[in-house]
Order: structure tokens, then sequence, then C-alpha cells
């Protein structure tokens, strides 16, 4: 392999394709045909969801878990049993993806964004702190990228105001805070078990919890009931099937992440301008990603030429995260084309600007800062010591990457 960059012309360190994530074995092949021989899918007259269920809860140590169609409806029918509603307001990290504060909206509250933490860039404590208001209802502590946030902090400050905190565990499956797996120190924990995910259903979502009254309620408004308007958010028996046979195996594929997080650091080494993400102390990350921070004065070049550079090494890699103040739905304040709930009467204290807020750290991990490295089970050592080759092998020749920025603003370079 020569030292020039590939995407100027050289060689790749890896031509292979990337071993593709999920794979699923013969237990959920077994597990699928299971559900269509029976003839019942849907989760009412089945067994697989209420099975899942338990298994889950089981797992977490929890009285109750309850299935629903998408980890987007698991955030908001738990918002729905924290009563969250008109007038309210939900407290959301700016780094993270926008179900966590759409999800607020479509229960008619406004979404209050706050800024990260270095260390496991999940919400601040202190940023949440000043933007409680007596509108405030619940707060979502958002496990970025497999890595625990503060939550005794964050619960800290919802003792205080009598908060619902909302843990959104969605890259965090069997992730441990303080010996503690995330989910289960809020009131309300949600998982989705979307395609990527560490436990993968393809789609899906869950939502744990202590509370009976607040697991009743979910289940209520997951489907119609008379006393309440309900809706069809339930989960399907094939999806509570695929999820069920892959759960027994989680700390298992959660392993094969930290083992590879090993081998890929060991393998990187100290390279200037490269430093991984530390977390807080006493957390097991679950790795949905690996987080590398990238420093742009260092390396002297934009993180963006250098994920275009790691790309042309075969290693896969897609930024896709930015504020959530600066979506577009955001930015415009008005989901529906009718101003609510941002403009909404019930709600204290004014229209909301977006514009207005700042959050720089979360800027910075957007914009600049992160690079998201694939370490799924399905890869292993190649993998692993291949993207820390071509790490290095651009840093080595990183003066090359100022052509890269060139012709990125040239339009050249995609």
């Amino acid at each position: 392999m020569g030292s020039k960059l590939a995407i100027l012309g050289g060689e790749p360190v890896r031509s292979e394709p990337w071993p593709a994530w999920p794979q699923h074995g013969p237990e959920v092949q077994e597990a699928i045909l299971r559900v269509a021989r029976s003839n019942c899918y849907h989760p009412q007259f089945g067994n697989e969801t209420e099975a899942f269920e338990q298994a889950f809860a089981a797992y977490h140590g929890t009285k109750h878990a309850v299935g629903v169609g998408s980890g987007t409806l698991a955030l908001q029918v738990a918002m729905a049993a924290a009563g969250v509603g008109c007038g309210d307001e939900v407290i959301v990290p700016a780094y993270t993806y926008v179900a966590s504060a759409s999800a607020a909206v479509e229960q008619n509250a406004v979404p209050v964004f706050v800024d990260s933490e270095p260390r496991s860039q999940g919400l601040d404590p202190a940023d949440v702190r000043r933007k409680v208001t007596p509108r405030t209802k619940a707060i979502v502590a958002v496990h970025a990228n497999g890595y625990p946030c503060d939550v005794d902090a964050v619960m800290a400050i919802a003792g205080e105001h009598d908060l619902v905190v909302i843990e959104d565990c969605s890259h965090a499956h069997g992730a441990e805070y303080k010996g503690r797996k995330v989910g289960t120190i809020g009131h309300l924990g949600a998982f989705s078990l979307q395609n990527k995910k560490n436990l993968s259903a393809g789609v899906g979502g869950i939502v744990i919890t202590n509370n009976d009254e607040m697991a009743q309620r979910m289940r209520s408004w997951r489907t119609f009931a008379w006393e309440r308007v309900g809706h069809n958010w339930l989960m399907s028996e094939f999806h509570a099937a695929v999820a069920g046979a892959e759960l027994p195996h989680l700390d298992a594929m959660n392993e094969a992440r930290r083992a590879n997080v090993t081998t890929l650091l060991n393998a990187l080494g100290n390279v200037d301008g490269i430093t991984p993400l530390p977390g807080l102390p006493e957390t097991k990350p679950g790795y949905y990603n690996l987080i590398l921070q990238y420093d742009e004065a260092t390396i002297g070049a934009s993180r963006k030429a250098f994920v275009a550079a790691l790309k042309a090494e075969g290693i896969p890699i897609k930024m896709f995260y930015v504020p959530l103040q600066r979506w577009p739905i955001f930015a415009e304040a008005d989901f529906y084309g009718r101003g609510c709930p941002f403009t909404c009467p019930k709600r204290e204290g004014g229209p909301v600007d977006y514009s207005k807020v700042r959050t720089p750290v979360a800027d910075a991990i957007c914009d600049r800062v992160n690079l998201e490295i694939k370490v799924q089970p399905t890869s292993g050592e190649t993998e692993m010591r291949q993207t820390a080759e071509a790490i290095r092998k651009i840093v080595a020749n990183k003066a090359e990457l100022t052509i890269v920025d060139q012709g990125i603003q040239e339009g050249r370079i995609k």
C-alpha cells in the first residue's frame, strides 16, 4: 500500500465491502417462521409481544415493559404517560436525533434545547438547571452513541422541581451507569429497535418503568380504549419475535463492540489531533458508535476533508447530526402550518425563537469534532486494524488534506 491518500488516487486501505449489520442467525429465522405458522400476527391475539415485554423487563430488573411500533413512538407514549401536553416544555439535548424532540411536539409541548457536557456528550446538567421554568414538565436524558450521560445529576434537578425524567436509550441497550443499566434510573426508559441499533428488530420500540400507573397509561395509549383517545401504536408479533430472539445475545454483542473498541484504540495508539471520547467515570458504554474527537487546528484541515478521505480508504463513516435548533422544522417553529404548539395561547412566555438558542459544545460536536466510527459485532480485528491504519495514514499525509479541502470547496469532491 502506498502512502498517497486514496481520495487523491492512492491505494485504499480496504477494498472489500464492510460487514453488514445486523446479520440475523437461525434463531431469528425460526422465530419469524414460528409467527408465520401461527397465522396470528396481531399482538392482542398472539403472545410474542407479551413474551418479549416480560423478557425485556426482566433483563432490566423493572416491573413493566411496553412494546410499541417504533422508537419514536416509545418516546411519545412515555411523554403521554408523564402527562406532557399543551402549554408544557420538555428539556431535550441539542445533540440528539430529531425524534427526541419531535415526540414532545406531537404531545403539543415545546422542546427546550440544552447544550452538551464534553465527557459523555450527553446533556449538560448546568444548562438543564438554567433552562428549567415553571412550564417544564419533563427532561429527556439521551445516552448518545451509547455513552451514558450524567443521569444522577439530571435526577437531582428533576427531584427539586417535580419533573419526569425520560431516558432515551435508543443508542444504549445494555449500557451501564454506576452499575445500573440505563433506562432504569429515570422514571421511564425508551428504546428503539430500529435496524441499526444494538438490539435490532428492523423496527419497533419499547419503554420500561417501575411505575404502575404510567405503565397502565402507556398500554391504554398504544391502542384504542373506551376511557381515552387511543392510537394504533402496537408492536407487531414479527418484530417482537425478532427482538426476543436477539435479546439473550445482547450482552455478548455489546462485549464484542467493546472488544472492537479496544482493538481499534490499541492499534491506533497516540495520534495528534485524534482523541477518544472519554465517557463518564463508572460507566460502561454500549458503543453504538465509537466517538473519536477531531482537532481541526492540529490536523490543519476541515473535518469534512478528513471524513471524505476516510471514506475513500474504504472505512464507512457518515456524519449526520446538527444541533436540533438548526433543523428546519425547529428553525421555522411551525410543524403543521398553524404555529402550534410554539405559539400556543396556553404556553406562557410568548412565541418560541430557536434562533436565539446557543449550544457551543453541541455545535462543535456536530460541526467540527465528532468522528462516528462503526464497531458493530459483525466486524472484528481486521476491520478495526484497518480503521486505525486508515486514520494514521491520513494524519501522516495531512498536508494532502488541504487539496481535499480545496476540492470540496470547488465541488469536485463530495
